[in-house]
């Protein structure tokens, strides 16, 4: 049996995985940030398609280590990127298929280095005796350029309350 807050850490690795489709909606804020902008949401991509291949290993393979403040979902403070991926494993060891649709994506570098995505919409999950869940999610995620490559520093994820 899955529950709630399994669901919610499953879709949490969405915070990680977050913004395929950032283009569509994006928010411009310094003079010619498409080529910054295009490699946070490439990067974003494969995040996502790593998430949705159930790779939390790969996953993570695009996320800083940090211990102040890896991962916020839904009130709770994984405080290091171990603990988020540790967390992000169970999550997906009785999953068979996890998916996410965005309702509502922008992206803003904030500088040269640093960018912010946020995101809301509905994740997926199908568990491996055939069960179904989904839920609405809000999310932010912030991205920093190291050695020329753009990887998750800080992520936050909540889940709204079904109306």
């Amino acid at each position: 049996m899955i529950s709630k807050k399994l669901l919610c850490v499953v879709a949490g690795v969405l915070v990680i995985s977050s913004t395929t489709t950032v283009a569509q909606l994006q928010t411009k804020t310094v003079s010619n940030p498409s080529g910054a902008e295009q490699a946070v949401q490439a990067r974003l991509a494969e995040i996502q398609t790593a998430a949705e291949s159930l790779d939390p290993e790969k996953v993570f393979s695009f996320v800083c280590e940090n211990d102040k403040g890896a991962l916020i979902q839904n009130g709770e403070f994984l405080l290091t990127r171990e603990e988020a991926l540790q967390a992000t494993k169970r999550g997906f060891e009785n999953l068979d298929k996890i998916t996410y649709r965005f309702d509502q994506q922008h992206t803003t570098l904030l500088s040269p280095t640093i960018a912010l995505a946020t995101a809301e919409g509905m994740s997926s999950v199908t568990t491996k005796n055939g069960r179904t869940f989904s839920s609405k999610f809000a999310q932010s995620v912030v991205l920093i350029l190291a050695d020329g490559e753009w990887k998750v520093f800080h992520a936050h994820r909540s889940f709204p309350p079904a109306n």
